[in-house]
């Protein structure tokens, strides 16, 4: 936990933590992309993958190529109709689903 959780405990949050088995994995549209942060040599490196098969396709790529231990934290971004979710999502969990939606 952060150590800023205890000041926002209770304000409406968007950030969804174990929430893979809610995400649409499956969507190829506009409404769902993926944000991946990396650090790498001390810096926050930021890479953005929509959600087409190509994209999907790179981020597993990318994802294997991470070392269990690399800082990294991979969202899932989903725009509803009425506001955006973003899904904190595990990384492996990440990768079987991605290649189970068919990319």
């Amino acid at each position: 936990m952060g150590r800023f959780t205890g000041d926002i405990a209770g304000m409406p949050g968007y950030f969804r933590k174990n929430g893979e088995d809610e995400f649409p994995w499956s969507h190829s549209g506009k409404g769902v992309w993926f944000a991946l942060f990396v650090v790498e040599a001390g810096a926050i490196e930021r890479y953005g993958f929509t959600a087409s098969k190509a994209n999907k396709a790179s981020l597993v790529r990318i994802l294997k190529a991470l070392d269990p231990t690399d800082d990294a934290v991979l969202l899932g971004v989903w725009t509803g109709q009425y506001n955006t979710d973003l899904f904190v999502l595990d990384r492996r969990i990440a990768i079987d689903r991605l290649n189970a939606s068919g990319i």
